[in-house]
């Protein structure tokens, strides 16, 4: 069902992790500073990512440069970095972990899988970027490789060649070497490295973009990375097609009125949640399809299943919450309060080529809801507080 699923053209031995945007979301952070940066020291210019998406994955005074030269700025590099280091720094502090980065990482590590980090940033930086996560970092030991390490940076192979060198005597040869990736410059680099490169998809670069680089393989979540593909370790938490999403997800809020397609089009109503409200939360939330447990008001914590994201076959622009209550109620409740916790992954978004299609796959999802919620690990989560502190406030009333 996952869309990384491909041939595999040579064992893998070994997995090499860039940081940005592959184990913490900072380059989301790195927009949002851009922008402010730009619109606030720059009459006139607006910052697009979408035009600079070359530039991600580069040392950071060669995006400074390509950023000045897009859009003609009256700057020099060590002037634009005077004004945006301090945000910059500030930012990366709060930058979240990849959803399935620490599950992934441990897994390889657990499973004595050699993993190191090459990343454009320098040390200084990174150990900033990595100060609230120092379990996640602390897998790699001193198999970590910054710009101050190489000569040069993405799209050269050097911070690549020197992961590898830092695994020590033992290192596989580098068509052994698997890189993950999100910047079409560091697929560039793995490859001229000589490696294989797993591309971690990012909605703010150009499909074309990847396009130009040809990964050897596309993800649009770390949950979708299959080991078995490459030649490495099976995961050991699937549970009943469904991978557990650490920590869960809590979301709380009134039922309101959606596209008003679940019912019509797809005979699979859905009790909408306001995006609005959780839109810092849904975008660094990876889009897919989830599995959890729900509640409408005072009444029972029901089963359900729900997409994360804008729906390809619909085409939408902005992501949602669409969770289908696997129960059957008495007539619509707009306006009620839905309680929902999300604790399984079952897969990515996809587009298809029909309605029907769709629906045989909403239908699927359904059913692998409905039978992994059933497991014990799962079914323990029909207690969380989400639930139990409402009706602890219910009894004491």
């Amino acid at each position: 069902r996952f869309r990384e699923m491909a041939a595999v053209v040579t064992k893998i031995s070994a997995v090499i992790f860039d940081v940005d945007g592959v184990l913490l979301d900072t380059e989301r952070l790195m927009h949002e500073v851009t922008a402010d940066v730009v619109r606030t020291n720059f009459s006139g210019k607006e910052y697009d990512p979408a035009r600079f998406a070359s530039a991600l994955g580069c040392a950071p005074r060669d995006a400074v440069q390509q950023l000045i030269t897009g859009l003609d700025l009256p700057t020099t590099v060590d002037e634009y970095l005077a004004l945006s280091r301090p945000k910059m720094e500030e930012a990366w502090t709060h930058a979240p972990a990849i959803p399935g980065a620490a599950r992934l990482v441990e897994h390889l590590r657990a499973s004595a899988v050699p993993i190191a980090v090459a990343t454009s940033c320098d040390r200084a930086a990174l150990a900033r970027k990595a100060s609230a996560h120092s379990t996640l970092f602390g897998a790699f030991g001193e198999h970590v490789a910054t710009i101050d390490d190489v000569s040069a940076g993405k799209p050269a192979p050097d911070l690549f060649q020197r992961a590898r060198e830092l695994l020590g005597p033992s290192a596989p040869p580098a068509d052994e070497c698997l890189v993950i990736e999100d910047a079409p410059a560091g697929v560039r680099a793995a490859h001229a490295a000589g490696m294989r490169a797993v591309v971690l998809v990012s909605d703010l670069i150009p499909a074309a973009e990847y396009d130009a680089v040809s990964p050897d393989a596309r993800l649009t979540s770390l949950y979708e990375f299959d080991p078995v593909r490459w030649g490495l370790p099976a995961f050991g938490d699937i549970i009943c097609g469904s991978v557990p999403r650490m920590p869960p997800l809590r979301l709380e809020g009134h039922v309101t009125r959606g596209y008003g397609r679940g019912s019509k089009e797809l005979g699979i109503p859905t009790a909408n949640l306001p995006a609005s409200a959780y839109a810092e939360l849904l975008s660094s939330t990876t889009c897919g399809i989830y599995h959890g447990w729900a509640q409408v008001g005072d009444g029972p914590v029901c089963k359900m299943v729900t997409s994360i994201g804008r729906n390809p076959y619909y085409g939408n622009t902005e992501k949602t919450v669409e969770p289908h209550l696997l129960h059957t109620f008495d007539g619509d409740f707009y306006g009620e309060r839905l309680r929902v916790l999300i604790v399984g992954y079952i897969r990515p978004e996809l587009n298809f080529p029909s309605l029907d299609a769709l629906i045989a796959a909403i239908k699927a999802d359904i059913e692998c809801a409905r039978v992994a919620l059933d497991d014990d690990y799962y079914a323990e989560f029909k207690a969380d507080h989400l639930f139990t502190e409402r009706a602890a406030e219910r009894a004491n009333l």
